[in-house]
């Protein structure tokens, strides 16, 4: 079943990206006065930008989100906030969740510069997130929102900034914001069957992947008497306040860029020394499954290839099934196996391929994530990071992504895949790039294995080298569920 997106009733960063807006800037938002505040949430409903609106034709982007406590702020009934999703409900802190994403030791909440306390867990009640087409743009913006942030009673907690690095690459070099899923019935296409999924993995009110409907936050009829809500899809008896809107996952990603390539250079060194001549940028691609312009090594095993049309749409299972090329726990590889996931066990690569490719577009997220902090180096160039001075400045990603299950899309890649050591039969192997190498105990290294012919190749004693500084779980209404949330 094909199901046009109501694009007019969905908020445009969920589908569009805003690549062309360079400069953002986020908002952490406490309601003090609630009157007021849904007085600027229906003034604002103007300008929040929506999916139906052309890219081309904008020189400015404004989307604004909740918390859950943020939420409770606008006086649902007790009946509909207890239909929200529980990893919404309870928050990305709790202690069982911070075992589960890897938020330890330096990454503990407790040691994070938002959002990692009751008090931010519970005060933090809004997102507002600013795009604009250059810096200039972007200030004029803050500025009027600011105004009108003091007039209605809101509190900035906290202003995130962003910075836009050359060559569309995050700080540790590599190009970034590849291989994004396409949403089915916005318009898009996509050359790769696996990279189309059905809209319900990302918005409330379709069908996903499994052809049913994800259970969205409801109300009753009594509680929507202007009848701004549409019947909702499980049960259309009640009226659904999810639908066009996605559940947002947001964290600080602090990146150690210095740490990262020290380590490489080092193994580079040391392969050199013992007759096996490498080098650091060819190790750290190894680990990330990308030489740094972005070209995959599953294409592109041996040196990387400019055009951009090899970027993307390409498996694993049919050229590169045992890792030779791509290595088994490299990053890319275990945030979407595309399909090399499920092995059939008569040997058969074509069930493999088919089951995998099917299986996979269950866990898919749409990624929005901006970079922060100045780069180390202007030219992002591997070498000229490892030359350069330790200059001790913050600097990392803004993750976001959209997902409408946290549990079973966000959750999991990042419990199951990106943390776990024994990922598809490797042994103390958790992400080289963003894993957290405690989860085999306190203190822990790490390690990198590269599948080989005769014999695998090994990095000992990696260490982490991004470190979480704040986060929280955000849902993003629909226009319709916004002015909602702003007249009851």
């Amino acid at each position: 079943m094909n199901e046009s997106v109501e694009l007019n009733d969905v908020q445009g960063i969920i589908i569009k990206g805003y690549d062309k807006l360079k400069a953002a800037s986020f908002l952490l938002l406490e309601i003090t006065d609630i009157a007021k505040s849904k007085q600027w949430i229906s003034s604002l409903l103007p300008s929040i930008t929506h999916a139906g609106i052309s890219t081309k034709t904008i020189d400015s982007a404004i989307q604004l989100a909740f918390t859950y406590s943020g939420v409770a702020k606008m006086n649902i009934p007790a009946e509909g906030l207890t239909t929200f999703p529980p990893e919404f409900v309870e928050g990305m802190v709790t202690e069982h969740r911070s075992r589960m994403l890897g938020d330890l030791e330096d990454s503990a909440p407790e040691k994070w510069n938002w959002g990692g306390n009751t008090y931010d867990f519970e005060s933090i009640h809004l997102l507002l997130l600013l795009y604009a087409i250059d810096d200039t743009k972007l200030q004029l913006i803050l500025n009027e929102q600011k105004i009108t942030l003091v007039t209605a009673g809101i509190k900035i907690k906290y202003q995130l900034d962003t910075t836009k690095l050359p060559n569309e690459k995050e700080h540790f070099g590599f190009r970034d914001g590849i291989a994004q899923p396409v949403m089915r019935g916005v318009g898009h296409e996509s050359k790769h069957e696996a990279n189309l999924i059905n809209p319900g993995e990302f918005l409330f009110g379709y069908q996903n992947e499994y052809e049913k409907y994800m259970f969205s936050p409801t109300v009753s009829p009594e509680h929507d008497p202007q009848n701004l809500l549409q019947a909702d899809k499980n049960n259309p008896a009640l009226k659904d306040v999810g639908r066009n809107g996605s559940m947002l996952v947001f964290r600080q990603l602090e990146q150690n860029v210095k740490a990262f390539w020290n380590m490489a250079d080092q193994a580079a060194k040391e392969k050199t020394a013992q007759q096996d001549p490498t080098t650091a940028e060819y190790i750290a691609s190894k680990m990330l499954g990308r030489w740094p312009n972005g070209s995959p090594l599953t294409k592109c095993p041996v040196h990387p290839d400019p055009a951009k049309e090899t970027f993307d749409n390409f498996g694993y299972a049919a050229d590169d099934y045992d890792g030779f090329k791509c290595p088994i726990g490299a990053h890319i590889r275990r945030a979407n196996p595309r399909d090399n996931f499920l092995r059939d066990s008569t040997g058969n690569k074509e069930k493999d391929i088919e089951k995998s490719m099917m299986f996979m577009k269950r866990f898919r997220i749409l990624r929005r994530g901006r970079s922060y902090g100045p780069p180390l180096v202007v030219s992002m160039e591997p070498q000229d990071i490892i030359n350069a001075a330790e200059d001790h400045k913050e600097r990392g990603l803004y993750f976001l992504c959209f997902n409408s299950n946290i549990g079973r899309q966000f959750e999991l890649i990042q419990q199951t895949w990106i943390n776990n050591p024994k990922f598809a039969g490797l042994y103390e192997d958790p992400d080289p790039m963003i894993g957290y190498p405690g989860i085999m105990g306190e203190g822990a290294t790490s390690t990198f294995t590269e599948q080989a012919v005769p014999v695998r190749k090994q990095v000992r004693g990696i260490t982490r080298f991004v470190n979480v500084k704040g986060g929280a779980y955000f849902f993003m209404p629909g226009l319709k569920a916004l002015k909602y949330l702003s007249s009851i």
